[in-house]
């Protein structure tokens, strides 16, 4: 690859003059500019993970304009094929039919061209897939790590630079730029980050047309006039590295991902105390009665003037919410979750045993946003959400005597229709018709989460046809999709859009079907999938701007979650599971990595609920109520240069996966098969003794809060020990704040490890 030193003088974004260095690539080297008199270095140095670069400048005199420094590679002999790559914001280029959707989009081709038609995007940041010239220009904040690179398959070979998401204080920029016809792509990380001419912006149209996802807004980005005697400068990691596979690829990037910045976690908010709040939140806010007996159903919102925000099957949480009711036993909250999982299959199932995706006021309708009146399409991901998780439900209330006659047999009937779909089609796609089991848009990996529903609906009523389609369906995500690189299309707004939903959901899918059937190749298509859900997490602690509210609730970016290619915010959590998957990934595998990022992703999450000494305060200028969370983590401006590090207005699926986060991420994991203990929750854990047979451990908690801390004793020897429903077996150890404890678990008595104070 060939590399320059590039200078930039904007006026506004636009670029007025343009002058290149070229310099070699682990050679030491000096260079001047014209303009202020700039002159400055480029050092190297070999480090540990990557060739370490350092380019500093100094300007002698004030520059006349706004200017931008930055390291420009250059790849000429390039190939379209290349997969173009930054987390959480570009997979293979988002080389896709991009189309001037308003929002919420919803393309549906031809009828009979629906299962073969090519992924639609919205006019987010993409490579063209017709031009031979395109670009795409980011930020920092529009990534979960400052990073970009390519991975060409004919050479074996990936390509990947780290920077860092501030230097001087000017948040940094990556651009893309490709000229097929010249055989060239150029990949450039400049500060300050301009993005030249047009920038991604979400929101009204300036002519008034509406409200589209848009790539063509002007740009507000400005270089920086440098006065006599500044300093600008770039640190950054580049690694050329050989890649047998895309999988090998994405592995080596989350194993090198922190090398340049990394984030922290602070003890805020115990599990126990967020789960108390969302929980009362739940029982006063979402249930909605409806009959003459107090029946009714959680609903996944709080305004009950919005019609999809009274129910929605699966995703944001509808049919997901009432498990944790149902594992806690309590008596309001149990009869509360039961009464929703019996609301569903009363009201909510088509003569076919499909859910409708969204219900209010006794009117079922479809999912391609025409409100006026009931509709038959699906999103198909919705009812692969609900099938996995009311077939969890039943094995909680078949264990207590609660199940109705026919309860099981109206389950069977929704795994059914996935049978027919599948058998018909080769595949389930990603809307239907739910009257005529026609799969209307097809070719996305949103419902991927289905292979591992019907791997259990297996487990649990032993059909086999049902296993016979979560193994094709699996072979069908694998090499259409996993090894592709391309897992999207989860969330119902954002057309066939990379996302992270659609990953970590076919994650869970894998993860489920290696349980049922032990079989290798379903555990390596587990970590082939994790390792692109990964890219979706934020791995450092984004610098929010001073005024605003993340800034002075001290909010650590490090383990939230970026939505998807077109909604570009990241947000606390995994919509809408816990991620207990990565800890089976650890009890299959014995890698602590995946335990690492598990306690990233549980333990940023309770940084969000709002409670009354902790109130997140919104752009609408007032505070959630107890319990309430918001799904934006602003670090992009994609909504506008003020929503950075502010949070809307309002209750979202991020309460789900804090209800969800209680019941079956533990707060502290103890595996005995190997002494090896993690914390996840928001206390302090000191390892005393640790053996196969017995552990110490001195437990603190540092909040304000007292913390009911769950505990998981294990031994992963024992694949059987850990399924699915698991938080009966988990022991509770209650601290008061400030509380300093010792505890000893004792093994030899069998599981669960017994656990005694001293």
């Amino acid at each position: 690859m060939k590399c320059n030193i590039v200078f930039r003088i904007y006026e506004d974004s636009h670029v007025l003059t343009l002058e290149r260095k070229e310099v070699w690539p682990g050679k030491n080297g000096t260079f001047a500019f014209s303009e202020g008199d700039c002159e400055g270095s480029l050092e190297w140095k070999e480090g540990k993970t990557g060739l370490e670069g350092k380019l500093s400048c100094r300007f002698r005199e004030d520059c006349s304009g706004p200017v931008s420094i930055g390291l420009e590679w250059t790849e000429e002999n390039w190939e379209k094929e290349n997969y173009v790559f930054a987390p959480a914001a570009v997979y293979n280029g988002n080389r896709f039919d991009s189309r001037p959707l308003p929002y919420p989009p919803f393309y549906l081709p031809e009828r009979e061209k629906g299962l073969n038609a090519p992924p639609v995007i919205t006019d987010i940041p993409h490579l063209s897939a017709e031009a031979d010239q395109s670009r795409i220009q980011l930020l920092s904040g529009d990534m979960s790590v400052p990073a970009f690179g390519y991975y060409n398959g004919r050479k074996k070979e990936g390509f990947l630079l780290f920077g860092k998401h501030r230097e001087a204080g000017s948040y940094t920029g990556f651009a893309i730029r490709e000229d097929l016809e010249k055989k060239i792509c150029s990949f450039t990380f400049q500060t300050p980050g301009v993005r030249e001419e047009t920038v991604y912006f979400f929101g009204e149209k300036e002519d008034g047309s509406g409200f589209f996802p848009d790539s063509g807004r002007a740009s507000e980005d400005q270089g920086r006039r440098f006065e006599a005697g500044e300093e600008a400068g770039l640190d950054f990691q580049v690694h050329v590295f050989a890649a047998e596979t895309l999988t090998d690829y994405f592995r080596y990037f989350n194993s090198r991902r922190f090398c340049r910045e990394t984030g922290s976690r602070e003890h805020v908010v115990p599990f126990s105390e967020g789960f108390r709040a969302v929980r009362e939140k739940y029982l006063r806010d979402n249930f909605l009665e409806e009959g003459t007996f107090g029946e009714g159903y959680f609903a996944v919102g709080t305004d009950r003037h919005v019609i999809q925000q009274c129910w929605q099957a699966g995703w944001v949480g509808g049919g997901i919410s009432n498990l944790p009711f149902l594992f806690l036993g309590e008596e309001e909250g149990f009869s509360r979750g039961l009464s929703t999982f019996r609301f569903i299959l009363d009201h909510m199932q088509n003569e076919n045993g499909w859910f409708y995706g969204v219900y209010a006021d006794g009117i079922c309708y479809g999912d391609a946003f025409e409100l006026d009146g009931p509709g038959s399409m699906l999103l198909v991901r919705k009812d692969a959400d609900l099938l996995y998780f009311l077939l969890k439900e039943i094995q909680i209330l078949e264990g207590k005597g609660l199940l109705r006659p026919g309860d099981r047999e109206q389950i069977a009937a929704q795994a059914d229709a996935f049978v027919r779909l599948y058998t018909r089609y080769g595949q389930i796609g990603q809307f239907i018709d739910m009257d005529t089991e026609e799969i209307r848009i097809g070719n996305t990996a949103g419902p991927g989460i289905a292979v591992g529903a019907l791997a259990l609906a297996w487990e649990v009523f032993g059909k086999k046809e049902y296993l016979d389609t979560a193994l094709g369906l699996g072979k069908y995500y694998a090499v259409n999709y996993v090894e592709k690189g391309i897992l999207n299309g989860g969330p119902g707004e954002i057309c066939q859009a990379p996302d992270s939903e659609a990953a970590f959901g076919m994650l869970e899918g894998f993860i489920q079907l290696y349980e049922a059937t032990g079989e290798e190749e379903w555990l390596s298509c587990a970590r082939a999938a994790c390792e692109i859900a990964l890219t979706w997490v934020v791995s450092y602690d984004f610098s929010f701007p001073e005024e605003s509210a993340a800034a002075a609730g001290k909010v650590h970016t490090l383990g939230t979650v970026f939505a998807n290619a077109q909604n570009k915010h990241s947000a606390p959590g995994i919509c809408t599971l816990s991620g207990n998957s990565l800890l089976k990934l650890y009890r299959f595998t014995g890698d602590a990595g995946y335990l690492d990022w598990l306690a990233c992703i549980s333990h940023s999450l309770l940084q969000f609920v709002s409670l009354p000494d902790r109130p997140v305060h919104t752009l609408a200028g007032t505070d959630l109520p107890e319990g309430y969370m918001n799904e934006r983590v602003q670090t992009s401006d994609w909504e506008g240069k003020e929503t950075v590090g502010g949070f809307l207005d309002g209750s979202n699926w991020p309460e789900v996966t804090c209800l969800l986060t209680y019941v079956e991420i533990p707060g502290i994991y103890i595996d005995f098969s190997c002494g090896l203990v993690r914390c996840f929750d928001h206390i302090r854990c000191r390892v005393l003794e640790a053996g196969k047979t017995e552990i110490s451990l001195e437990l603190f908690n540092p909040t304000a809060y007292t913390a009911a801390v769950t505990v998981l004793t294990d031994d992963i020897t024992q694949k059987g020990l850990v399924k699915h429903n698991y938080f009966p077996v988990m022991q509770k150890i209650c601290l008061e704040p400030r509380e300093r404890r010792g505890v000893r678990f004792d093994n030899r008595r069998g599981f669960p490890g017994r656990s005694q104070s001293y």
